[in-house]
Parts: C-alpha cells; structure tokens; sequence
C-alpha cells in the first residue's frame, strides 16, 4: 500500500512565516483595504429641513425665533470646547422666495456658539425681533445662515452647513377659533334662519394684514362663508357658500370690526359682503379674544341675508 504523507515542505513553510511577517505599507498608508477611522465634524441637524417655519405675533415688545443649533458629527463627546463661526448668507433666503429682514431690525444671539466639553450640541441661536410692527404682515422673512469655520481640528459638514430660518407675522387676531353662527333671510333657500348653532370643526382665522384676516374651515378644507342648513328656527347640517369668503378688517386701536369684504370675484351672482350697520358693537374683544361680527351678504335677485357671528379663540394657529 503506498503511504500518503502529511508533511509540508519545509521550503514552503518557510514562505508562509515571512510573508506573514512582512508589513503591508500600501494597506497601512491607506491607499486600498477598509479603514474605518470615527468622523469628526459639525452640521446643523436640522439642515434637511430646511426652510424652518415658524411665526411671531404682531407686538411691540421683542419676539424671539428659536434655532438653529449645532451638533457634533462623532460618536463621543467633545472632550474640549469646540467653537463656530457662523455668516450669514442672504442668498439663502431670497434663494426661497423670502424677504430679507431689513437692516437694525433684528439681532442674532450669537454668531459664534460653543458646542461645551461633555455634550454634544451647542445652545440654539436665537433671533430677535425687537419690534415686529414695524414688518409686514403679508410677506415671510427668512434668516440664512451657514457654519464658515470651526476649530479644534473638526471638519464641517459640506452637506448640512447651511439653513434658512423663516417666519411669518401674526397680527393679534390671528388664532384657532369655533364658530356660533346666525343666519336671517335665507329660510327659502334652505338656510337656518333666526337660529344659532356651533358649526363643526374650527376655523383658522389667518392674518391677512396689520389688522385684517381671513377665515378657513378645517371642516371643509376652504374659506368660503360658512352657514347652517335647515330653515325657520333650526338647523340640520353644515354648508358654505361658493364665490364668497369674508375679509375682517378692524380698528387696531379700539379693535372694532370696520368692514367685511368677498375676497371673491364675482362670478354673475353678484354675491357682496358689507358690514350691518344696524349692529355697533362688531368687534374683537381682547380680554377675551372673542370676535363678534355682524355683516350683511347680498346677492343680486335675491333678499339681504344677515349673519351674526361669534369666533372663540381656542389656541394659536
């Protein structure tokens, strides 16, 4: 029987140890394998949402507007104080269709926040608006800010160096409400008349300007003049009227409801919105942020049709 053996030449054993031994310098120069090193770096966290939205009401005394903050891009903690310097980029913002803040209007917390030994984030960069009656309120204004530099050796994020801080002006109207409504004239037409009823949902009341505002129903999803259905002296549902939607204008000074006005153009009906002069007490109360409005709708053909409305604030919008 012929004998197998089961030894390795000594020769390729030998071979086997030195190459084992021998350093690989292009693997240690890391010019191919897997390296695995930890990122060190910085970003703004909230970068992929960027725009941020947000709004301020429409005062006198200084708004603030929260953020951004920077975080580190690294496993651990810093292990020393790690500093940032922000610029600010308007390109940024009118890059989203925003308006500038314009120049002493505003200031920035800092432009050069501090990520602290033992944590990971910085504090939030605060914007603040000293007085926010002097913006208007139709238009959004935005922030752009971008990290520009950083030390203790840390890299900056090339895909999340950059936000817009964006914000609106509410003026103090502005707000959630419910809606008790009452209707006269209409009964002929299938409208609740000489009744009141809580309409379902809310309504966003929604600053058109310094001192005007629309209505929107979250129920139905638009802003068109909302009634009951039913007829003499009850109600049995919930509708709206097409080609029309009010426009409250008030009195900054006193908050009396001056006018209501369609935003509508109209579409043959004839279909107007003025406000019921028989009724002096239209008004917006502060004390309890109730709007009380009395308005006339007109259409061409047929009777005047009287609303009594009254909006309870529920929360800010």
């Amino acid at each position: 029987m012929k004998k197998i053996s089961l030894l390795t030449p000594l020769p390729f054993i030998f071979l086997l140890v030195l190459s084992g031994c021998l350093k690989d310098k292009g693997f240690e120069d890391q010019q191919y394998g897997i390296n695995i090193n930890e990122l060190k770096g910085v970003s703004f966290p909230q970068a992929s949402s960027s725009p941020i939205m947000g709004s301020i009401n429409s005062q006198t005394t200084a708004s603030t507007v929260q953020g951004p903050y920077i975080t580190l891009e690294q496993s651990s903690k810093a292990t020393a104080p790690v500093t940032v310097t922000l610029t600010e980029n308007n390109a940024l913002v009118t890059a989203e269709g925003f308006t500038l803040l314009p120049t002493g209007t505003y200031t920035i917390s800092t432009k050069s926040p501090v990520i602290a030994a033992g944590e990971y984030f910085s504090d939030k960069v605060i914007i603040t608006i000293p007085n926010s009656t002097l913006l208007d309120p139709t238009k959004i204004y935005g922030v752009g800010l971008i990290i520009s530099a950083v030390d203790q050796g840390y890299t900056i994020a090339s895909n999340s160096k950059s936000i817009v801080m964006a914000f609106s002006i509410k003026n103090k109207y502005d707000g959630v409400y419910k809606l008790k409504v009452k209707t006269v004239g209409w009964a002929a037409y299938g409208i609740a008349d000489g009744v009141s009823g809580t309409y379902t949902g809310y309504f966003n009341i929604i600053t058109k300007g310094e001192n005007s505002v629309t209505s929107y129903s979250t129920y139905r999803g638009d802003d068109l003049l909302a009634a009951l259905t039913g007829g003499v002296g009850f109600t049995s549902g919930y509708t709206a009227f097409g080609a029309i939607a009010p426009l409250f204008i008030f009195n900054n000074t006193t908050n009396k409801l001056t006018d209501v006005q369609n935003t509508y153009a109209d579409d043959g009906r004839g279909r107007k919105l003025e406000l019921n002069p028989a009724i002096t007490d239209s008004r917006f109360d502060p004390a309890t942020k109730t709007i009380y409005a009395a308005f006339i709708m007109k259409q061409t053909g047929r009777v005047n049709q009287y609303f009594y409305d009254t909006l309870t604030y529920v929360k800010a919008r």
